[in-house]
């Protein structure tokens, strides 16, 4: 039996130990992490494949959007000036042009992830265009 000892000694002392620890209480320890996210917005056109919807109605294809701004963000089409009458079609509604050459297709004042069917309407206007652009602004 005597090799049973100093096992049974060393057990003693790590009970007498931990009975010294007052209350049993265990340590805490707070961690604080601080960490700055850049804001990162960008859209993508996925333009449609087939044949044009019909009578002056373009499809354009499916936008998709991220955004991560805490204050959200705005999507804009940009077009030429002067388009009576035309309209921009986005997920089945219909937003009439600015005759400034920018309409705002969606302002949202969250982060956002989305993708919209967006189409054309060019209305009594003219049977093409020259020129469509699709941006995204960043609220600060």
């Amino acid at each position: 039996m005597p090799r049973m000892r100093p096992v049974v000694t060393t057990a003693a002392i790590a009970v007498a130990i931990l009975a010294a620890a007052p209350g049993g209480a265990v340590p805490t320890t707070t961690i604080h992490l601080r960490a700055h996210v850049p804001v990162y917005c960008n859209v993508e056109l996925f333009p449609a494949s087939g044949p044009a919807a019909g009578e002056g109605l373009i499809s354009l294809g499916t936008s998709q959007e991220l955004c991560n701004s805490p204050h959200g963000y705005r999507l804009i089409l940009q077009h030429p000036e002067g388009l009576d009458d035309a309209a921009i079609i986005s997920d089945a509604q219909r937003i009439p042009l600015s005759p400034s050459g920018e309409t705002v297709v969606w302002n949202s004042d969250q982060p956002g992830l989305e993708m919209r069917k967006l189409a054309l309407d060019l209305g009594d206007g003219p049977t093409t265009i020259d020129r469509l652009g699709l941006r995204i602004e960043v609220k600060y």
